[in-house]
């Protein structure tokens, strides 16, 4: 992420719009051969790109629930900062977590049909994003399969990383320089 640490409703949808533009144009410009080039093992920049999919889906879904059928915060408890749930995403991967169940990628769109569905995925949760407050960001809990209940808050400073820790790791396999 080129830009501060988001803190803010607004500074997150800023961070989002970013990311889906230039994540998007990354994997967009990748060779073809080269966006396709891997296995259920040893994951292609498709792979990579289709389990972002599937990952930034969930969240939406929960952006777009009622409130109220949402798990309430303990009054008082705080959000983490970007930081900090980056560290802690960064302890769970040191301890060997990985993508399981629904969020196994099985790339089946070409190049052009999974950087729309990227966007397109991207523009639905920040269409859903704009609907809350800043303030109620940390009034709700979702569950993050590995991070288990944390505010709205951390789950959006964690999808927000988790793109671009994916495009990082694409970037890496190709020799290329990570930016976070």
């Amino acid at each position: 992420m080129t830009t501060p640490e988001p803190v803010t409703r607004d500074d997150l949808i800023a961070a989002f719009h970013a990311a889906r533009d230039e994540i998007g144009a990354y994997f967009a410009g990748l060779p073809a051969p080269v966006f396709l080039n891997g296995t259920a093992e040893r994951w292609s920049p498709a792979h990579h790109l289709d389990h972002l999919i599937r990952s930034n889906a969930p969240v939406t879904a929960g952006l777009n629930i009622p409130r109220h059928l949402l798990a309430p915060r303990d009054p008082g408890e705080g959000s983490r900062s970007y930081a900090g749930v980056r560290a802690e995403y960064h302890a769970a991967l040191a301890r060997g977590q990985k993508a399981f169940g629904r969020y196994l990628p099985e790339p089946r769109d070409d190049q052009a049909g999974l950087v729309a569905r990227y966007r397109d995925g991207l523009d639905a949760l920040l269409g859903a994003l704009g609907t809350w407050a800043d303030g109620d960001l940390d009034t709700c809990n979702m569950l993050h399969p590995v991070l288990g209940n944390i505010s709205v808050r951390e789950m959006l400073y964690f999808t927000l990383y988790h793109n671009w820790h994916h495009q990082d790791g694409v970037r890496l396999l190709f020799g290329q320089d990570a930016t976070r």
